[in-house]
C-alpha cells in the first residue's frame, strides 16, 4: 500500500471521528428505528470514502456529509413510505387537498368526476399501473418485480402520475367553475 492510500485513510479516520456522532444524531432524530439509524450513518461513511476523491472542498467536510445524509435518508424513506402510508391513502391526499383549500363537501362528486376524467386522459400503461397499486392494492415491490422495474424507479413514477393527477383535477375543477 503506497503512502497515498495511507494519507487518504488517516484522513478519512479523523473525517469520521470528527463527524460520526452528529451524522447518527441526524439519522436517530429522524427515524424510530435506532438500528436503522446507525446502519445509514455507516453507510454515510461508507459513501463519503468511496466519493472521498470526489470531494473538491467547495464547502466543509460537515456539508458535504450533511448532502450525503440527506440522500441517504430521502432514498431509504421512500423505500420504507409504503408501509407507512399504505393503501390508497396517497390517492386520498389528492382528494382531501380540496378540503385544506376551502372546497365544500358538496364538491367532492365533482372533484371525483375530474379525477375520473383526468384518469381516461392518461397512457393506458399509467392507468394500469394506477389501478394495480391503488385498486387491486399490489405493493411497489410486487408490481416492480412483475414489470422487471426498479423499485425505486417504480415509486418515483407513482409519485409522479399522483402529481400529475393533482393538476389536472385542479385544471377540471378551475375549468368547471367557470
Amino acid at each position: 500500500m503506497g503512502q497515498g492510500a495511507e494519507d487518504r485513510k488517516a484522513v478519512f479516520a479523523a473525517i469520521v471521528q470528527a463527524n460520526q456522532a452528529w451524522v447518527r444524531g441526524y439519522f436517530r432524530a429522524r427515524l424510530r428505528d435506532w438500528a436503522s439509524a446507525d446502519d445509514l450513518a455507516q453507510d454515510v461513511f461508507v459513501t463519503a470514502y468511496l466519493k472521498l476523491r470526489q470531494f473538491r472542498g467547495d464547502a466543509s467536510v460537515a456539508s458535504w456529509l450533511h448532502g450525503i445524509a440527506h440522500n441517504h435518508l430521502r432514498n431509504f424513506i421512500r423505500k420504507h413510505r409504503e408501509a407507512a402510508i399504505g393503501g390508497s391513502e396517497e390517492l386520498q391526499a389528492l382528494l382531501d387537498d380540496s378540503l385544506k383549500q376551502g372546497e365544500s363537501g358538496s364538491e367532492m362528486p365533482a372533484r371525483f368526476d375530474a379525477l375520473a376524467e383526468c384518469l381516461q386522459g392518461l397512457p393506458k400503461q399509467a392507468r394500469v399501473l394506477l389501478e394495480q397499486r391503488y385498486v387491486e392494492g399490489r405493493s411497489v415491490g410486487e408490481i416492480a418485480e412483475d414489470a422487471g422495474k426498479g423499485y425505486s424507479a417504480l415509486t418515483m413514477q407513482l409519485h409522479r402520475l399522483r402529481g400529475m393527477l393533482a393538476d389536472c383535477i385542479s385544471r377540471e375543477m378551475r375549468r368547471k367553475a367557470l
